[in-house]
């Protein structure tokens, strides 16, 4: 028993960390799938969409990947980093609304990445 208990411990790990994300398009495309679950969803977050209410630390976007859209509500600070017209992973669940309520923001920042030549780029 105990041995059946760690092998699919270790099936559920491995397919939770190969799953990092999911792409807007794909998030759409399977919106049922993920019906009530905590998710991670990435795509472009648009500059022009972007609104931000100071007061309240809401800010609402719009991520964007595959010609397709998902409108964003996010509560908590601003990023420090570049966020507009930027890469950015948000989690959290599908609101009734069909808006994403995002628990967190994280952006891409993609010269924290290998480059193709085996140089590290660091921002």
């Amino acid at each position: 028993m105990i041995l059946v208990a760690l092998v699919y411990l270790g099936i559920q790990g491995a397919r939770n960390f190969s799953q990092y994300f999911v792409p807007v398009n794909q998030f759409r495309a399977q919106e049922a799938r993920y019906a009530g679950q905590v998710v991670r969803v990435q795509g472009r977050l648009l500059a022009s969409t972007v609104r931000y209410d100071a007061r309240s630390e809401t800010m609402t976007f719009v991520l964007s990947k595959g010609g397709n859209r998902l409108p964003v509500k996010y509560v908590g600070p601003v990023p420090s980093e570049q966020y507009r017209d930027a890469d950015a992973i948000v989690e959290g669940r599908l609101g009734p609304n069909g808006v994403f309520d995002a628990q967190k923001l994280m952006i891409q920042c993609p010269n924290h990445y290998q480059a193709a030549d085996g140089t590290a780029q660091h921002g």
